[in-house]
């Protein structure tokens, strides 16, 4: 970001890793996750390929390697997610994303590895050596990325475990991705599986079909997923009260609150003082009003998206609507960011706790104002802030 070089920010964060004796390797076998990597520079050249653990059998790091679902980290320390993360070799080729309809041997066995929903162990051979033991390369919505080297050759070794209906949804080339993401998500594929079956391009119809970089995928499955649900629960009946829900990890700090109406969303992030990735101080928010935003939120970008999806999944659950704001707070503890799965996954679990109750939305923020970074800005927001008609207490006859 500062062009400094060495990175001062990469510095810190590898002081932070387990260290590894820095190697090379111009072959491996070992088990992915699954997990593979579609990179969007460049498109539509874009650089697609599987990715695989390059530690040995003993090493204990190594047994972590056993889902693609990064989700499965959850409450594990930032030491231990990003160190999972950094074992991991990502092998590739550039290739047009319109090849998804024609895979070459390499495109086919990452292809494969997308719909396996168990490790499965891969042998790669690169063009030249790679050098592993250094720093992961971080993005704030995809998980961090280890060593990376052109492959001439990726196989899968052994079985793979694919579930039968995303076998059967792979092969409908008729079917539009959104409704294919649909009936997965009936048949309780998660999002990171679909995630990864559309960043692949195995998923909808065989003229449409192509490779979508795998930080697009993530959010337009939290994005689908989201709308889908909001359709379900939009004439439900309101809650009654303000609720307030909160959850803390890797010191990001979630205060969710819920309030009686029409559907509005607001989420607004602030990177507190001493935090290593972000302006200091630096406040964003996105925003959308009774239904789903059409623009992408370029402010909190994936994040948006993740933090909907799992308040969206609560008010589906117990069969209400509402209007909600997201306040999030980043510390200086969260050294390296591991992707929104992590938002997603905090609102989930914060939203599994009892909450708060109050009898307007002015008593919740005397309770969260002393509990958040910059109450001032909360208070000025725009759901704060936002016509009383989106607010009114809705008695619906279903109500009685």
């Amino acid at each position: 970001m500062c062009k400094i070089n060495p990175c001062p920010l990469l510095a810190e964060v590898r002081s932070k890793l387990p260290v590894v004796q820095p190697t090379t390797i111009s072959e491996m076998v070992g088990p992915s996750p699954p997990q593979l990597f579609v990179g969007r520079y460049g498109y539509p050249d874009v650089r697609a390929g599987p990715s695989a653990s390059w530690l040995s059998e003993d090493d204990s790091t190594s047994n972590q390697i056993t889902t693609g679902d990064p989700a499965d980290l959850f409450g594990k320390p930032l030491e231990e997610v990003a160190a999972r993360h950094a074992n991991l070799i990502t092998g590739g080729q550039r290739m047009r994303v319109r090849e998804a309809r024609n895979p070459n041997q390499m495109l086919e066995t990452t292809q494969e590895i997308a719909m396996a929903a168990q490790a499965v162990d891969i042998e790669l051979d690169f063009a030249e050596a790679i050098r592993i033991g250094r720093s992961p390369t971080f993005d704030s919505m995809s998980t961090p990325l280890g060593p990376t080297g052109n492959v001439l050759r990726a196989e899968v070794v052994g079985n793979s475990s694919i579930p039968r209906k995303v076998d059967s949804i792979a092969g409908e080339t008729d079917l539009l991705a959104t409704d294919a993401m649909d009936e997965l998500t009936r048949a309780n594929i998660g999002e990171a599986h679909l995630s990864r079956l559309l960043s692949t391009g195995i998923l909808g119809r065989q003229s449409a079909r192509r490779l979508v970089p795998t930080r697009w995928s993530i959010t337009a499955t939290d994005d689908t997923l989201g709308k889908r649900l909001w359709r379900k629960i939009r004439d439900n009946p309101s809650i009654d009260k303000v609720l307030v829900y909160e959850a803390t990890y890797l010191d990001n700090r979630f205060h969710i609150v819920l309030t009686p109406g029409e559907w509005a969303f607001h989420m607004l992030e602030a990177w507190t003082t001493g935090s290593l990735w972000s302006v200091k101080g630096r406040i964003l928010g996105d925003w959308e009003d009774l239904k789903p935003r059409t623009k992408y939120a370029n402010r909190v970008t994936g994040a948006y998206y993740a933090a909907r999806l799992g308040v969206l999944e609560h008010l589906d659950l117990i069969g209400k609507s509402g209007a909600c704001l997201i306040w999030r707070d980043i510390g200086e503890g969260y050294w390296a960011p591991v992707g929104v799965w992590l938002i997603r996954e905090t609102v989930r679990e914060a939203m599994k706790q009892t909450p708060r109750q109050f009898d307007s939305l002015e008593d919740a923020l005397r309770h969260l104002n002393p509990r958040v970074s910059a109450p001032d800005d909360l208070n000025k927001s725009w759901f704060v802030n936002r016509p009383k008609r989106k607010m009114l207490w809705q008695t619906r006859l279903d109500s009685f």
